[in-house]
């Protein structure tokens, strides 16, 4: 979602484009336009400055177990393309061009600007980043649980964008309550057609993390090792997908 954050699929994307295709867009008035705007804003910049503790502040109370659990993109820019406004202006739907790199040989390195449809909720008189958990369902086909399976016979069409292996390297956790001397471990799976490497992307005062980098193929998970030196304050310590670019922060917790 996401949800991003990267967190939506090409279906989802295709879906909320055929929405806003469909449903004449309301004009909304300019001191909502402007709210709204302000918040997308903030969220994506958040994600800009990978300071993604901030960003949970502008997510829906009912999305943020998905948003703890879900990749954090590093975006280079960002810039809103379209907003539709639906339910009286309490809701909309927003497409944001977000350039980010993607290591990936089809790319060869070079930052693309990808449309990332997100909604959006007014509550308590303020917008709030939400996912619907339906809409993950969604496909062009309609609603399914999983993906069609393609014609006997023909060949599956080759990618255009990185969507086809975002979000398929997860952890088994985003968070960890640890003593100063005590470790814990973090294990990472990996669902994406081909190899995917994890490594740390920056190392926290007073967090030992082993081993640095971790290189595993489809459905084969890898677990680092985090152990809390005394001193130590409770951080994020972030690890990033090489081939696609994706933050995946887990914060420890120092009691």
């Amino acid at each position: 979602m996401f949800l991003m954050p990267r967190f939506l699929t090409l279906a989802a994307l295709f879906a909320a484009v055929l929405a806003a295709q469909e449903s004449k867009p309301q004009e909304p008035p300019p001191d909502v336009d402007k709210a709204l705007r302000a918040r997308i804003a903030e969220f994506y910049q958040y994600h800009v400055d990978a300071q993604y503790r901030k960003a949970e502040s502008l997510v829906a109370e009912d999305t943020k177990d998905f948003f703890y659990t879900a990749n954090k993109p590093k975006y280079l820019s960002f810039v809103i393309q379209s907003i539709a406004y639906s339910d009286d202006f309490t809701k909309a739907k927003a497409v944001v061009l977000c350039e980010q790199y993607l290591a990936m040989p089809i790319f060869a390195g070079r930052p693309m600007k990808v449309p990332t449809p997100s909604t959006w909720k007014l509550e308590d008189g303020k917008w709030y980043w939400y996912v619907d958990p339906a809409s993950l369902r969604v496909t062009p086909f309609g609603t399914s649980v999983s993906a069609p399976a393609p014609a006997a016979g023909s060949l599956p069409a080759i990618p255009t964008t990185a969507e086809f292996a975002l979000n398929k390297v997860k952890a088994d956790k985003s968070s960890l309550s640890l003593k100063p001397g005590e470790s814990g471990e973090v294990t990472f799976s990996n669902s994406a057609p081909g190899r995917m490497t994890v490594a740390l992307e920056d190392k926290v005062p007073g967090i030992e993390v082993t081993p640095g980098s971790v290189q595993m193929n489809q459905g084969e998970k890898a677990a680092f090792k985090l152990k809390v030196l005394d001193g130590a304050k409770s951080a994020v310590v972030s690890f990033k997908v090489e081939q696609t670019a994706e933050i995946l922060p887990v914060r420890v917790e120092i009691h």
